[in-house]
């Protein structure tokens, strides 16, 4: 293989990992979350709140129920865009912008 080709694979490649990293063209990245506490619960609603990241699970069908399994492992922060406080051990969405979680709660 020539040298001209590797270096168009590999450039083919990077450009598909900036899109990843980006949240590629479809959007920003998501993710589901629980929020817990750590040390101390926030007390007002603009505020950074630690979260666990969640699965989902549960049978595809209409009216089916969901099951949350939240990692209590893993520990991430997301701030909350919203006017009210989540209670602790709610299930949110966070999106990525700036390099940071976000989510929205109105109560």
């Amino acid at each position: 293989m020539t040298t001209r080709i590797e270096r168009a694979r590999h450039e083919d490649l990077d450009r598909l990992v900036d899109q990843i990293a980006a949240g590629g063209s479809g959007g920003s990245a998501a993710r589901l979350v629980t929020t817990c506490t750590v040390t101390t619960y926030p007390t007002s609603a603009g505020a950074f709140y630690a979260a666990n990241p969640t699965e989902i699970d549960g049978s595809e069908v209409e009216g089916g129920a969901a099951t949350y399994t939240a990692d209590t492992n893993q520990v991430m922060y997301a701030l909350n865009l919203g006017t009210q406080i989540p209670p602790s051990g709610t299930v949110l969405v966070a999106e990525a912008v700036g390099g940071r979680w976000v989510f929205r709660y109105d109560g």
